[in-house]
């Protein structure tokens, strides 16, 4: 071997070192960048979900309301309903000759 190329095998290993160093930096450095993407995409997935479990919640509290609302009306409605069939059903003591125009009425007026 001569002295060149002792030179260059001296010279040529901390070259090819340095260059596979760097390139190695590089690449952990993309991975790194990577990586963080990934796991800044899923926060941002999960932030989007739990917003729209949010929402979803808020439908529904809505709705229940809602529901409760027309329940409560019905409700109302049939007590109401209730009410005013008791008050016809109840006995009018005072009123006992009105059975026989009202039942020539409902027969058409014939005797």
């Amino acid at each position: 071997m001569g002295f060149w190329e002792e030179l260059f095998l001296f010279c040529s290993v901390p070259i090819v070192g340095g260059v596979c160093c760097a390139m190695a930096g590089i690449f952990t450095h993309h991975r790194r960048k990577m990586e963080e993407m990934r796991q800044k995409e899923k926060r941002q997935i999960g932030v989007d979900i739990q917003a729209e479990f949010e929402k979803l919640r808020g439908e529904i509290r809505d709705l229940r309301d809602v529901s409760m609302q027309y329940d409560l009306s019905f409700d109302n409605a049939l007590q109401q309903m209730e009410h005013r069939l008791a008050h016809l059903e109840r006995p009018q003591y005072g009123q006992q000759h009105s059975a026989a125009p009202t039942e020539n009425v409902l027969r058409g007026g014939q005797k």
